[in-house]
């Protein structure tokens, strides 16, 4: 067999089986994405320790004209940039913060018509930890 053709074998099957250990979802993976990560995107809370991310994450909530959702986030960033955005039913951004360094902070999104709004939490070649969660009043 090509030696050539034994080593890209050999490299799928080990970016398989660390993609695996790590806790990456396999089946979440997109085209053109890198996800080495483990933590969790449950509702309320994005939480992740990545070793690698280009891709996307989101959450979101249903929300009535009136209500607020104070979100928080944290960020260790060792590498790459991370953008966190909420969007509005319309997809429409409402809230956007594009972090090349480590930060912390929040705000609260007033509704202003009822719907689903979207967090989205969008990596290129981040590493590092995240920590977002929201809360609807």
């Amino acid at each position: 067999m090509d030696p050539k053709r034994n080593l890209i074998i050999i490299l799928v099957i080990t970016i398989f089986q660390a993609g695996l250990l790590s806790g990456c979802n396999l089946s979440k993976i997109k085209i053109g994405e890198v996800r080495m990560m483990y933590g969790s995107n449950e509702e309320g809370r994005i939480a992740y320790n990545i070793r690698s991310f280009t891709g996307v994450e989101s959450g979101s909530v249903q929300a009535t004209k009136g209500q607020t959702i104070p979100f928080s986030y944290r960020v260790i960033l060792d590498q790459g940039s991370l953008l966190i955005e909420w969007q509005d039913p319309e997809g429409e951004v409402m809230w956007q913060e594009v972090l090349a360094e480590s930060g912390s902070g929040g705000a609260e999104i007033s509704i202003l018509f009822p719907g689903e709004y979207v967090i989205i939490v969008q990596g290129n070649g981040f590493s590092g930890n995240i920590d977002v969660s929201w809360d609807i009043k």
